[in-house]
């Protein structure tokens, strides 16, 4: 079964990613020759076969996506395993950091997500198989392709993926902000990490909350109580990052 991407940086990503097979690059006939120059380019390079069909039918295949008279048939994302993130750490020299999601919902948040933890290096991200989305066609396109560079994993439980990366010697932070959370800056982030962000709606789950070595919060000064998901997570990451000293 094929699945078809959209929006032009997510599939030009995603060719130079490199990872996923792909059956051909759809494109509208209507189309001028320079708007989607960069994909026909792209394409030819890993010699991809490219179609032309009418705008109509991009926009029958593509539903109410925003499809940029372009998309790209592939197969699958092929997930993988929290070994190979150590890996990735390892071959970098550096200490282990990984985003887990708990049960997010929104496609938007998850690729929103998905490309601040490409963008500040994570090596891996894992969520929950069940109850849970994947990597679908509309978390690529949020995520603007970076989820083609990540190595993500479908985990079963994540308490007990939890219980494995803290017996590997990875500190557990849950993104919290209920009784025992502390301000993110008032914790050491600077080792082997993991950084746990909950549901839009109800944050985490009892059991995974338990099995967090620390809780912290981003402090808020104005007059809002919350952020959302995906701004919460990534200003977290951005500290974690920070805190290894590998931000200017």
């Amino acid at each position: 079964m094929t699945e078809l991407l959209y929006r032009r940086n997510a599939l030009l990503e995603t060719i130079s990613a490199g990872r996923r097979k792909i059956v051909r690059l759809l494109l509208s006939q209507e189309s001028t020759p320079t708007s989607n120059a960069p994909l026909v380019i792209a394409a030819k390079g890993k010699a991809i076969p490219i179609e032309r069909i009418p705008r109509i039918e991009i926009k029958q295949r593509a539903g109410d996506s925003v499809h940029q008279d372009a998309l790209l048939e592939v197969h699958p994302y092929t997930y993988s395993d929290v070994a190979a993130m150590h890996a990735r750490a390892r071959e970098l020299q550096e200490e282990t950091l990984l985003l887990m999601l708990d049960l997010l919902q929104s496609p938007g948040n998850f690729g929103r997500l998905l490309r601040t933890a490409e963008a500040v290096g994570v090596h891996g991200v894992v969520i929950q198989k069940r109850r849970a989305g994947g990597v679908t066609p509309a978390v690529v396109a949020a995520s603007m392709g970076a989820s083609e560079h990540l190595l993500i994993s479908r985990v079963t439980n994540l308490a007990r993926a939890i219980e494995q990366l803290r017996g590997e010697g990875v500190w557990v932070a849950g993104l919290d902000s209920g009784p025992g959370s502390q301000p993110l800056d008032q914790n050491d982030l600077n080792r082997a990490l993991v950084l746990v962000v909950g549901n839009e709606g109800k944050g985490l789950r009892r059991l995974v909350r338990k099995r967090c070595d620390f809780l912290i919060n981003i402090p808020m000064f104005g007059r809002v109580k919350s952020l959302n998901a995906s701004v919460a997570g990534s200003l977290a990451l951005y500290a974690a990052r920070n805190a290894r000293g590998t931000i200017a």
